[in-house]
């Protein structure tokens, strides 16, 4: 007896679809909870000598709680001349720190093809910015797009 192996195949997986849409169609819809989120107040962060924040965007954290997850998020722009791996602040007094070190990426001047640094805050709340060297310096970071799980 020989067998069509696209036929068995297929018998196979349409008994568990015929199953599944008629599940579906019988299914009550879910409720619509968008759930809880807590979004702390920014506070700017607190900057080392040399670094200077920009006027307009000047770099601050909140933290963002999500279905029982917080989340650290960051704005702002630094400008500043790094030739090596440097601490640029910490986080503002009273700021929750992490329980770990957190890394994310920032922008940063295009220089040699080069447009993303590591930002990294541990756990007594220092920021640093790696990625800097003297034959590449970091200019500038800005830090709208960190977001990053904090615990």
């Amino acid at each position: 007896m020989s067998y069509d192996r696209r036929g068995v195949l297929g018998a196979a997986l349409a008994l568990p679809a015929a199953l599944t849409a008629g599940a579906l169609a019988n299914a009550a819809p879910a409720a619509a909870d968008p759930g809880t989120v807590d979004a702390g107040a920014w506070t700017p962060l607190v900057l080392e000598p040399g670094v200077t924040p920009n006027a307009a965007a000047v770099p601050e954290v909140r933290l963002v709680t999500l279905a029982g997850t917080t989340f650290l998020q960051a704005r702002g722009l630094i400008t500043c001349n790094l030739v090596a791996d440097t601490r640029i602040g910490r986080l503002p007094d009273g700021f929750a720190a992490p329980t770990a070190y957190v890394r994310t990426a920032a922008p940063r001047n295009n220089s040699q093809g080069i447009n993303a640094c590591r930002v990294e805050i541990n756990p007594a709340g220092s920021v640093t910015v790696f990625g800097a060297n003297s034959g590449n310096p970091i200019t500038w970071v800005q830090f709208d797009s960190v977001q990053t799980i904090w615990r």
